[in-house]
């Protein structure tokens, strides 16, 4: 029997600095870029690999919840190259919890669906 060991504990903003890449998308792709002083970086890419949004924001963690003021893009792996309209969604803030997995660090950002498991997720890439 194979079990997955998930640990939680606090994160520093130094832990969580680096690029995160989504978990299960097949849509789109999108990398998060962590910096310090509290920003953040992000590029998404519809399934035509071409780059569809570019922004940038403040980003903050307590204790085990990432925050993303807004502008923040829900990417929910939807088909942007069919609903570009999409992408105007972006007036919102993001959150969620933070844990390491078998030592990566993810987060899932969502809108807390309890039947959506894996939505919007990301893993630590560096």
């Amino acid at each position: 029997m194979l079990s997955i060991l998930i640990t939680s504990c606090n994160f520093s903003e130094k832990e969580l600095i680096g690029i995160y890449s989504p978990v299960n998308y097949r849509n789109t792709f999108d990398i998060i870029k962590l910096k310090k002083d509290s920003l953040y970086f992000r590029k998404v890419y519809d399934s035509n690999k071409d780059l569809v949004l570019k922004n940038q924001g403040k980003w903050s963690v307590k204790e085990n919840v990432i925050k993303f003021e807004s502008p923040y893009f829900y990417n929910l792996d939807s088909d942007l190259v069919k609903f570009p309209e999409l992408l105007k969604d972006t007036l919102s803030n993001g959150g969620g919890y933070i844990w390491s997995k078998d030592g990566v660090i993810e987060f899932c950002v969502r809108y807390y669906a309890a039947d959506e498991s894996d939505q919007n997720c990301y893993k630590k890439l560096n």
